[in-house]
Parts: structure tokens; sequence; C-alpha cells
């Protein structure tokens, strides 16, 4: 009788543990996506990455993070640039896709325009599926991350100077874990 019973836990051990293994695999695939979701890029920004170049003592940079709620934060800093008149990220081609600095825009009944030397903080906010136009008009912010991820976005800043651009990088992911920008 002890050599039936075990037999038979053997039995019920082996025809369920393909199932526990397959449900394992569906609890950490189900737990990944949140983690695969938060993302971190960054680009620096220098006349040399316009086409044609300009020269220009101006740099930058921007930084983006993908957060668990789905929505892209961003930080753009500027050394030795001057008269700013807006800044937007756009495919390769040069079209736009989102706007990350907008001088239009009243605050506290002045205008944003900076119109000294900037030596720090350009922009900063967070961009949401409603804040995408062009081709991602209608898209998510995953969309974007993974043009992001692709390299086919670039960060523009525009100046009264250089009103295509004085500045300009391209966003690639970023090789250091970064808290969100804001």
């Amino acid at each position: 009788m002890s050599l039936n019973m075990k037999r038979s836990t053997r039995f019920l051990i082996g025809r369920y543990s393909p199932m526990i293994s397959l449900c394992a695999l569906a609890v950490s695939l189900i737990s990944m996506p949140a983690y695969a979701q938060q993302a971190n890029f960054v680009a620096s920004l220098s006349g040399q990455n316009l086409s044609p170049k300009v020269s220009t003592a101006a740099t930058g940079t921007a930084k983006f993070n993908v957060g668990p709620d789905g929505n892209m934060a961003y930080v753009i800093d500027g050394k030795n640039i001057k008269g700013i008149i807006g800044a937007h990220i756009s495919l390769k081609n040069g079209t736009d896709v989102a706007q990350v600095f907008n001088p239009y825009v009243e605050i506290n009944g002045k205008s944003g325009i900076p119109t000294g030397e900037v030596n720090g903080q350009i922009s900063k906010g967070v961009i949401t599926a409603n804040d995408l136009s062009g081709p991602l008009s209608g898209k998510t912010i995953t969309d974007l991350s993974n043009l992001m991820k692709n390299d086919s976005i670039n960060v523009v800043i525009r100046t009264q100077g250089h009103e295509n651009g004085e500045i300009q990088g391209a966003v690639t992911p970023s090789t250091t874990t970064q808290k969100q920008p804001i």
C-alpha cells in the first residue's frame, strides 16, 4: 500500500507541475510591464547638432522620465543661450510632436520669454498624451517613448537670433538611473 501511495503522490505532483510553472510565469509577466514602462532619456544640446551647424557658445541638456502614471516628466537646462522663443521635441525630419516651452503663455500676467541670457532651467513640466501633436496626435506617451528608444526624436531650442534652432540634440535612452525630473 505504501508503494501505491508514493506512485499516486508522484503522479499528482507531476500532473500539476506544468500548471504551477505556467502560473509562476504568468505572474512574473503581469508584473513586468509596470517596470518596463518606466524609462529615462537624455539629450545633449549644441549648435553642432543642427544642419547646417550653428556656431554658438550655447549648450544644454534635456532629461525625460516616463513615470508609472504613463506621463513623461522633463527638465531642459541651458547655458549661454539668449532670447529663447520656443522649444519643442520633433521627429528627425523636423516635424513637431510636442511643445516643451511656449513663450506665448503668460504666467502671473507676464510673458514667459526670457530676453536675457539663460544659465539654468529653461523649462520643466509633464507631457501627457493630450500634449502630443503631428503624427503622434491621438497616440500615447508609450509611442513617444518608443520613438526616443529608436533615436528618432530631437529637442530643439529656438532663439531670436536662430529662429529655426540654435541648439539641438538627439534624445537617447539614459544609461544612468535618474529620479523623475520634476
